[in-house]
């Protein structure tokens, strides 16, 4: 018989710290003002939604009485395509007045969204990159030519969003960049590719409309909070 995946059990965290071991250079990714730090603080300090992300998601008529259910720091979330999974900082349920609905949060400092596209693909020796690529814009619905300028870890981890609610049988999906920047950067990034999705964020603590993605009712948001 087989045995079960360790990676499907959830372990309840008292503490910040308590994610160090989960984070890929452990204790180097763990420092005050650093995304991992600043997130995981004020998510467990809350207990819930941070006052921040509350005040967007409300935005949302069908976000705005959204109740935390659980959340899962680390998670990480299989593409469907060869290749490493999706590794969402935290993984949020929510429960909604009619239906669940999954956010997927990305923690940012001034830390970049990885590599644009156009780099990513230099290393794509067998095709295996350009594939994912297509499924990852098939699912968004975004054409595959003229993005070569955009952020691949936004691709994936508004997929990985989408995935969890098919994976959980939820209607809903965000991906939600939870900055702890107080000059928003990347924020410019972040709304070139929610254009390129369809789902516009007009500037920093805005929720986009929705739409559906892969049969999942899809948005983006931002969240500029203060470092604790």
């Amino acid at each position: 018989m087989a045995r079960p995946s360790l990676s499907h059990m959830h372990i309840s965290i008292e503490r910040p710290e308590e994610i160090i071991p989960r984070l890929g250079k452990h204790e180097l990714h763990w420092k005050k003002g650093r995304s991992a730090y600043e997130l995981s603080t004020a998510w467990v300090k809350a207990n819930g939604f941070p006052p921040a992300v509350e005040t967007v998601l409300k935005k949302a008529p069908d976000w705005e009485n959204a109740k935390f259910l659980e959340g899962f720091f680390e998670r990480e979330t299989e593409l469907g395509t060869a290749g490493r999974p999706s590794q969402t900082d935290l993984l949020v349920l929510a429960s909604l007045p009619e239906c669940n609905g999954v956010i997927g949060v990305e923690g940012k400092v001034d830390e970049p969204f990885g590599p644009p596209i156009s780099d990513w693909l230099k290393d794509d020796q067998h095709g295996g990159r350009r594939k994912r690529l297509s499924a990852l814009c098939a699912t968004l619905g975004i054409k595959d030519d003229s993005i070569g300028h955009l952020y691949y870890q936004l691709f994936h981890r508004t997929c990985a969003a989408i995935y969890e609610a098919h994976r959980f049988r939820y209607q809903k999906a965000i991906m939600l960049v939870h900055s702890f920047d107080p000059q928003s950067k990347w924020f410019d990034a972040f709304a070139d590719f929610a254009q390129h999705a369809g789902m516009e964020v007009a500037a920093p603590n805005e929720i986009s409309r929705a739409k559906f993605c892969a049969g999942i009712e899809t948005r983006l948001a931002w969240v500029s909070d203060k470092p604790i």
